[in-house]
């Protein structure tokens, strides 16, 4: 169990002792401890005394965290060379987006222009742990010296009670914002989005560099698990019809559509690494069809998720496909979009239940429906075992 104790402004030989005897008496409290959080919101300063304690703490429990850490303690810990053996959590500079203009919104947050140099994005709590931001952070570092066009984030932040990724964007509007504004243009920007899709996958990544794409799968399988809403059977199917995608070590994005995709000085420019990863084609191909395709059957949903409006949508994801696939056939093309949308399923499983656009009171129907669509398909999409094409 962890145990989480709450430090003081200040921790020196005046008051370590007291500290210390707080801390075990509190700790004798909490039974089966195998964890400790040290909270330093407050902690202002630490001196040799406070790193001793520290230290026999680390000791007897092994895995010990300190969290909310201001910069002048961490400078303590690195200095001292504890920070190597504590897990250092900083404090994050808090902002506010009051009066910020969004600019673009997907499952796993909300982008908001800070300012004419920046872009804020704001994660949704549900799809998106700390851990996962810091992951992103590192994949958009690792896109980038790998030669995928992507914004690089430079500063999580706090934003109320949710984190935030500060990224450098000059001049820049989303790819659905430039579409709804030149409509005459439409079809020329989704070519451009199927060129930059497969210039992702024609790039290759050592194994280990980026996660396997079908873990983030999963995670939209756990969500699902946690509404209540799913039969077990159900869940099951899902995660078994992930497991049958191919693993590859092809670069996919995750959550790939013109709300997530910038465009700066003509050039587009991918956000939203979240989901970034090694993995079937596939995957990036049924986010597309989330967004693009499932979304704009509930009013307003095109417009809120891509900065299009649903016809827009349907005109430039039309182009898209059949630029991407090579496809001219309309039954080949419907058929490819039917199976598309039983992997997609996946995603939508976990998404309508925290959708802003979906009732609370029709969910217990609508789950059920979506759960019926799925298993209706499953055999199927087992069968085909769908690759991404490229």
């Amino acid at each position: 169990m962890k145990f989480i104790y709450e430090l003081g402004e200040r921790i020196d030989t005046n008051n370590v002792s007291e500290v210390e005897e707080d801390f075990l008496s509190k700790l004798a409290e909490v039974p089966d401890v195998d964890e400790v959080e040290l909270r330093a919101a407050n902690l202002n300063y630490i001196s040799s005394a406070g790193l001793r304690m520290l230290l026999k703490c680390r000791k007897q429990f092994g895995k010990v965290t300190m969290t909310e850490v201001s910069p002048e303690v961490c400078e303590i810990l690195a200095t001292t060379g504890f920070d190597a053996l504590l897990s250092v959590r900083r404090r994050l500079r808090e902002i506010s987006i009051d009066g910020l203009q969004e600019i673009g919104r997907g499952a796993n947050g909300v982008v908001y222009r800070l300012d004419e140099d920046r872009i804020v994005k704001v994660y949704n709590p549900v799809t998106s742990s700390l851990e996962k931001i810091k992951r992103e952070k590192n994949a958009s570092k690792q896109a980038f010296v790998h030669g995928i066009p992507c914004a690089i984030s430079y500063d999580i932040v706090q934003v109320g009670d949710r984190y935030g990724m500060i990224y450098e964007m000059l001049n820049a509007n989303t790819l659905g914002g430039e579409i709804a504004a030149h409509p005459d243009r439409a079809e020329e920007y989704a070519r451009q989005m199927s060129g930059l899709l497969k210039k992702l996958h024609a790039t290759e990544f050592a194994p280990g560099v980026l996660p396997d794409a079908r873990e983030n799968l999963y995670v939209w399988v756990d969500i699902a698990e946690k509404t209540g809403y799913y039969e077990a059977d159900v869940l099951e199917k899902m995660r078994k019809l992930i497991a049958a995608i191919p693993s590859r070590n092809t670069f996919v994005h995750g959550d790939f559509h013109p709300g997530n995709i910038m465009v700066c000085d003509g050039e587009l420019i991918l956000i939203d690494m979240g989901d970034a990863a090694v993995g079937d084609p596939l995957i990036d191909m049924l986010g597309s069809y989330q967004i693009m395709q499932l979304v704009p059957q509930r009013k307003g949903g095109g417009e809120r998720y891509t900065g299009m409006a649903n016809e827009l949508v349907t005109q430039v994801w039309d182009v898209f496909i059949r630029d991407y696939t090579g496809m001219r056939d309309p039954e080949q093309i419907k058929a490819y979009e039917q199976k598309l949308k039983y992997y997609a399923l996946i995603r939508s499983f976990a998404g309508i239940t925290f959708s802003e656009l979906v009732p609370k009171e029709i969910l217990p129907k609508l789950t059920a429906d979506v759960a019926n669509v799925f298993l209706t398909g499953y055999e199927t999409a087992m069968q085909e075992r769908m690759g991404g094409g490229r």
